[in-house]
């Protein structure tokens, strides 16, 4: 509508006119601006930070309360109303202001130029389904404060996942679109959402501002706009307020009974800075860095020993410490359960430690008994968050369900639509049901998002190998090996060689991987894969009863297509019975 009306006034939003009974009103921009916000929200509140939002660009900066006081106090001059007995607009202290009048919509007549008036309606409700927190900009012009923007970005996707209902895009997702370039409508497409979250982090001298706005895609909408300006002494301490505030925010487009229940975060600025840099590490994901974030993260853990979240994401160093194998399985998976515990004890509703919690149950506990219920606590928690999802669907999978598991590792997508993650691991599902040529059409999807990401090269050999493509599996690890090097890569290498025919390589990589062994940690189960490709079952055996000594995590794997071969001998069934696993 164009033309707004409240008692005796009438707001031109065309024109950028106030009238009185017909009579211009001279009022400046800024104070038209607030009335026009407060008119589309009568009734509402609206919080002091979205005007400032709306009216002061993002490389300004003045005393903004001084300024927002001020037209405020020309926009009651203007109207005849009283701050102590407001007629119009009510101050709500330390929160905004509300438009108290009855508002009318304003429409001409088709042939008279008569207006008639009638009950302002609202506007529709927009439905957000669907949301993703674009990586906030570090504008500080300092490299080195990146890892304080991610962390943002981290807490923001972190403080929305709480919505029920809304599916938010994991940070694997959209941290691709990290100095990318594309328009909004763009990504919001490939991500398939109704709605973005973007902003900035920017530092002048001792001051921090950070900025968010929430664009509605489908009408290129602006509906919200936070921005929170402080001294940098005290802005790690409210990092986590404003996550909240932001997913508080929010949860007023969905239904705010669904907000999950959190706890008031209260940590220490000194271990919060700690945390921040060990995850910009942790999401780097090579050995290396999973060992300097599990460094940074005790360090976090020794000033703040409640700090409920740095034991959680230890708990997943850890747990991926496992997974590369660079350390046995039976020490790293027991650190990994030792920290989840922890952080639970302090916050129930920690993720990130249900979701260790969850892997550990499936592959180290072999607990088939609970693992089922600690991965559905997981999802029920953040029904978005990917990562729990997963779990849930390789718990499945390792029980034979694969149509479930695959079913669910597809719902995981919905949040995590193009991370190689996911999308690796719904190969690695299609494996295992035995459903080869789709899991290399998956495998190849992953590896058009990340060409050089090991895991979906190591997936799709597998898959192609079963078909008896072993020129192309052996292609693929060896592009595997010359990337990403490692036990298991040489391992998977040697046994694509031996039934290739080509057994002389296949035994100097075992003799490569015993020698590796005395100089770093090297998986038993590393060396059965080349035994058993290479036909020395009883050495096998062996290497195979060490590993489940040490509880390797990856003799899951021994009912898996690879090792179809072994399913007749008794020592097979023997050790797959052992760990729990179906034999069917």
């Amino acid at each position: 509508m164009a033309l707004i009306g409240f008692g005796p006034f009438e707001v031109d939003t065309r024109s950028g006119e106030l009238r009185r009974r017909g009579v211009k009103i001279r009022l400046q921009e800024q104070p038209f601006q607030i009335l026009v916000i407060l008119l589309e929200h009568a009734g509402e509140v609206v919080v002091r930070d979205d005007l400032i939002g709306r009216l002061w660009p993002d490389n300004t900066f003045v005393d903004f309360d001084r300024g927002l006081n001020k037209a405020i106090n020309r926009l009651r001059e203007a109207l005849g109303d009283s701050a102590d007995k407001p007629r119009f607009i009510e101050t709500l202290p330390q929160r905004g202001y509300r438009f108290l009048a009855q508002v009318t919509a304003v429409a001409r007549g088709a042939s008279n130029g008569e207006e008639e008036h009638g009950p302002m309606l609202p506007p529709h409700a927009l439905r957000i389904d669907s949301l993703a927190v674009l990586p906030l900009d570090n504008l500080s012009g300092d490299p080195s404060q990146e890892y304080f923007s991610d962390g943002m970005t981290d807490e923001l996707i972190a403080a929305i996942s709480r919505i029920k209902l809304l599916r938010v895009i994991s940070r694997t997702s959209v941290m691709r679109y990290k100095g990318a370039g594309k328009s909004l409508p763009e990504i919001a497409r490939e991500l398939r959402v109704d709605a973005v979250v973007e902003g900035s982090v920017m530092r002048s001298g001792d001051r921090v501002r950070i900025i968010t706005q929430l664009i509605y895609i489908p009408e290129d909408k602006h509906l919200w706009s936070g921005r929170y300006e402080r001294e940098l002494r005290d802005i790690l301490q409210l990092q986590a307020e404003i996550a909240q505030e932001i997913a508080s925010q929010i949860q007023k487009l969905v239904d705010p009974k669904l907000l999950l229940p959190g706890r008031p975060i209260q940590i220490n600025p000194q271990a919060y800075e700690l945390a921040l840099k060990a995850s910009y590490f942790h999401e780097k994901f090579t050995p290396m860095d999973l060992a300097r974030s599990a460094d940074l993260y005790r360090q976090a853990i020794a000033i703040d020993p409640t700090y409920a979240q740095a034991h959680a994401n230890l708990s997943q160093a850890y747990f991926y410490q496992g997974l590369f194998g660079l350390g046995p399985c039976s020490d790293l998976f027991r650190k990994a359960k030792t920290s989840a515990l922890k952080a639970l004890e302090l916050d129930e509703n920690v993720a990130a430690a249900q979701n260790a919690l969850a892997a550990i149950h499936v592959l180290y506990d072999w607990d088939w008994a609970n693992a089922e219920s600690v991965c559905r606590r997981g999802v029920e928690l953040r029904p978005s968050d990917a990562a729990a999802r997963q779990h849930l669907a390789d718990y499945m999978s390792i029980q034979s369900r694969h149509d479930e598991a695959i079913a669910e590792s597809r719902k995981a997508l919905e949040s995590n639509p193009i991370s190689r993650v996911s999308l690796g691991h719904l190969g690695l599902l299609l494996y295992r049901a035995r459903r080869y040529d789709e899991s290399i059409a998956q495998c190849q999807k992953t590896l058009d998002i990340d060409p050089h990401y090991c895991n979906a090269m190591w997936f799709m050999a597998l898959a192609q190998e079963q078909k008896g493509l072993l020129s192309l599996s052996i292609a693929n690890l060896e592009q595997s090996v010359s990337l990403c090097g490692g036990p298991l890569f040489l391992a998977l290498l040697s046994r694509a060689y031996a039934l290739s025919g080509e057994r002389t390589k296949a035994l100097e990589i075992l003799d490569r991987i015993k020698t590796l062994s005395h100089q770093t940690y090297v998986s038993p189960f590393d060396i059965a894969v080349i035994q058993i490709g290479v036909g020395d079952l009883t050495s096998a055996f062996e290497q195979l009863e060490e590993a489940y000594r040490q509880r390797v995590f990856r003799l899951v794997e021994l009912t898996m297509p690879m090792f179809d071969n072994l399913r007749p001998d008794p020592r097979w069934k023997n050790l797959v019975r052992r760990i729990g696993l179906p034999l069917n």
